[in-house]
């Protein structure tokens, strides 16, 4: 959908592998992109309702993405953001997502708990004639979206395993014993993770040796 109006929903870069998200608690630190003269968005248009659900923010970045789009929308008189409480499974999202789509909201942009299992909300609301940004967690159907919003999960997991296959071979390590932890494993974002990372490692011929997943 082509909108006048354009709500910026926070682009932050998953630090993967052995960073991670962090699980501090979550802070109001929305970052806020505002109008200028000079800027076609400024001017005051149709008036649009954005249906908006995530996770719940049971982590920094989780919770950024919530504020910096609570935040931006009110930077515009003529933006209504819905927010559904999604709740901490994939049940409940879904059924907070049905609510939503009665209400008829312009758009609905979708952070799911977890792509696969909230495919099915996608298509719901594309069927009903309500455009879905898909955020993050991939859908797999294209019809489940008219827009996905997704880091490039793999090129993560590759940097990662370069910047330690970089300094094990400067330190002269010839066998290392590498752990790796990463998040939900039934996330398509992880599997690619932690592939972009496995794959890293092979150049310098290592492999990781225990991997847990948290």
């Amino acid at each position: 959908m082509t909108s006048r109006r354009k709500v910026l929903i926070g682009a932050a870069g998953a630090g993967a592998l052995l960073a991670g998200c962090t699980s501090n608690a979550p802070k109001n630190t929305a970052q806020v992109r505002t109008g200028t003269s000079d800027d076609p968005n400024a001017a005051a248009g149709t008036k649009v309702t954005i249906g908006f659900s995530a996770p719940a923010a049971d982590h920094g970045w989780i919770a950024a993405i919530t504020n910096n789009a609570r935040a931006q929308a009110a930077e515009y008189p003529d933006v209504e953001l819905k927010s559904v409480e999604a709740g901490a499974d994939a049940a409940t999202q879904r059924a907070a997502i049905s609510t939503l789509v009665a209400q008829k909201p312009t758009v609905i942009v979708m952070l799911p708990y977890d792509g696969k299992e909230l495919d099915a909300a996608g298509l719901q609301s594309m069927r009903a004639g309500i455009p879905v940004v898909n955020l993050d967690r991939a859908f797999p159907s294209r019809g489940a979206y008219r827009l996905q919003i997704k880091g490039d999960n793999y090129g993560m997991g590759l940097a990662a395993g370069t910047y330690i296959g970089d300094q094990l071979k400067a330190k002269g390590v010839g066998n290392p014993i590498i752990g790796e932890i990463p998040g939900i494993d039934s996330l398509e974002l992880t599997q690619e993770r932690s592939q972009g990372f496995r794959d890293a490692l092979a150049r310098y011929g290592f492999k990781v040796a225990n991997r847990r997943p948290a």
